[in-house]
């Protein structure tokens, strides 16, 4: 059981950012802006484990950007993002966390 699980939400196109690669998977000092926020969340002793929810059109990024990261699997996101954390906690059940921290994957710091 994980008491404490970082629900990171990866699915969004970043339209407003007008670029082809959404802006999750964007570089960032190197690192595309998932990795960041994903190492904060691994690197906190409060947080017993990671759950990201993404596009399963970007599994190919998604597998890039988290290479050698310790998470759980991946799920598929929805239409919009209240589905996509619906799919999220919904993935969670069996694992009965008893906190779960929800946070936007393009939001590294």
């Amino acid at each position: 059981m994980h008491s404490t699980v970082a629900l990171v939400l990866a699915g969004g196109r970043g339209n407003r950012m007008k670029t082809v690669t959404p802006k999750q998977y964007l570089d960032l000092g190197g690192k595309p802006v998932l990795r960041w926020c994903l190492e904060a969340f691994i690197a906190h002793p409060r947080i017993d484990a990671v759950r990201v929810v993404i596009s399963p059109e970007d599994r190919h990024l998604y597998d890039q950007a988290t290479d050698g990261l310790e998470l759980l699997s991946p799920i598929d996101g929805g239409a919009y993002r209240q589905n996509s954390v619906k799919n999220g906690l919904e993935s969670l059940v069996s694992t009965s966390p008893e906190r779960v921290l929800i946070h936007d994957g393009a939001r590294p710091f």
